[in-house]
């Protein structure tokens, strides 16, 4: 599965509970794992599979594992995508590829807005 990866300075507990903020902001529910890492899982898989393309961005069903890991660079904040949109079709796939590039976007933005971002990319 694809994914996106943040460095990030400061705290690593704030970084962790930034990214569990901002994805809460987007309507993420969050299912802890552990101390450092956790599911984030949006909309319905249901409605995914009988609405298929229909369900639109905002009802599509996705999912994401975040791990938070100390590094020599920073914080080591990684989002791995759990969905593809395939129940969808093609237009599935587009609606959630678009969805997790406007996730990443925003999580990147409240990082630099922090002013802690070091760096950021597909994994």
């Amino acid at each position: 599965m694809k994914g996106h990866r943040f460095v990030v300075g400061g705290d690593p507990i704030m970084a962790r509970n930034t990214v569990y903020a901002a994805l809460e902001n987007q309507g993420f529910a969050l299912t802890h794992i552990d101390d450092w890492s956790a599911d984030a899982e949006r909309g319905s898989s249901g409605a995914s599979v009988l609405l298929g393309a229909f369900a639109g961005k905002k009802g599509r069903h996705v999912k994401l594992r975040v791990t938070c890991e100390s590094s020599p660079e920073g914080t080591v904040i990684t989002l791995m995508q759990g969905t593809s949109g395939v129940s969808g079709g093609l237009i599935g796939v587009s609606q959630a590829s678009a969805l997790y590039s406007d996730l990443y976007n925003t999580v990147g933005l409240t990082f630099q807005n922090a002013g802690v971002l070091i760096s950021g990319g597909e994994l």
